[in-house]
């Protein structure tokens, strides 16, 4: 008996012996796997890493990250325009990703050893080719290239144009009764790209990106349609309704026509993975 009682001991000694083994090297080898701990530094960032399924992987976003759901639990680092470096540094990420208009704050990560990849995320392309730099960088290249497929024909198809004009306003003076200081969708950025790609035309033909108009730019520009972007999180019922009867006393196709749509989802807003709910909702308006 006590023979057999020195071979189980033996036997239980060797099976811990393995299994810790077997555990330190799996935690050896996770550090070895990139995207551990990852950090977004903007919501179309944040919603792409999620939609490759890397969510689980993400400790850190910025306050203006919305969707997903789940990034309500994550640890907060900052607003997308002014990310707190010593709040990145302090989660200890093994990837950041930085889109390529912060390029401060991106030179600031990786001077502190970091590594920082940076995306470009301003136009539809720069979205879609920014889904390999994703898959590169955590080592998902099938699963990003799966991913990235369904993007490419958005930009591929031909729409039929439907010759009406769209202005899109990205901003604009909040508490006038009137329309003032609006910045329009110009010829640079994803949203003038969708315009087009949703059958219409964008209302302003000029050079400027984002250019600032008032009451008489918009009346010249004489709009078909006018989608007017407040994605702001604490617009009231009340508040959307003044905003709404700002337009109702100027002379444009938009407003005879019943054409004036204020678009309060954040992702009107953002070069992100849902920017084709963006196209389709503009061909519905075109209807």
């Amino acid at each position: 008996m006590k023979k057999l009682n020195n071979i189980i001991i033996l036997l239980l000694t060797v099976f811990f012996a393995l299994s810790c083994t077997k555990s330190a090297e799996k935690e050896a080898g996770n550090k070895n796997v990139p995207c551990q701990r990852i950090i977004s530094t903007a919501p179309s960032i944040t919603e792409t890493l999620f939609d490759l399924g890397l969510g689980e992987n993400v400790v850190g976003v910025t306050e203006n990250c919305h969707y997903p759901e789940e990034v309500k639990s994550r640890t907060k680092i900052g607003k997308a325009f002014s990310v707190s470096s010593e709040a990145v540094i302090a989660l200890k990420p093994d990837a950041v990703f930085v889109l390529s208009a912060y390029s401060e704050l991106a030179d600031k990560l990786k001077a502190a050893g970091l590594k920082t990849v940076v995306v470009e995320q301003s136009t539809l392309k720069g979205f879609i080719d920014s889904i390999d730099d994703f898959g590169k960088t955590c080592k998902i290249g099938e699963k990003a290239a799966k991913f990235k497929e369904k993007f490419v024909p958005c930009l591929k198809n031909e729409v039929k144009n439907s010759g009406k004009k769209i202005m899109i306003l990205v901003g604009r003076d909040y508490e006038s009764s009137s329309i003032k200081d609006a910045y329009i969708v110009g010829k640079d950025g994803f949203l003038n790209e969708i315009i087009a790609l949703s059958g219409a035309e964008n209302a302003y033909q000029g050079g400027m990106p984002y250019p600032k108009i008032q009451i008489e730019g918009i009346l010249s520009l004489n709009p078909d349609v006018v989608i007017d972007i407040i994605t702001a999180s604490d617009l009231s019922a009340e508040k959307l309704e003044f905003l709404k009867k700002s337009w109702s006393n100027l002379d444009i196709n938009a407003v005879k026509n019943g054409k004036v749509f204020i678009k309060t989802e954040d992702f009107w807003s953002l070069p992100g993975p849902r920017f084709v709910k963006i196209i389709e909702e503009i061909k519905n308006i075109l209807e």
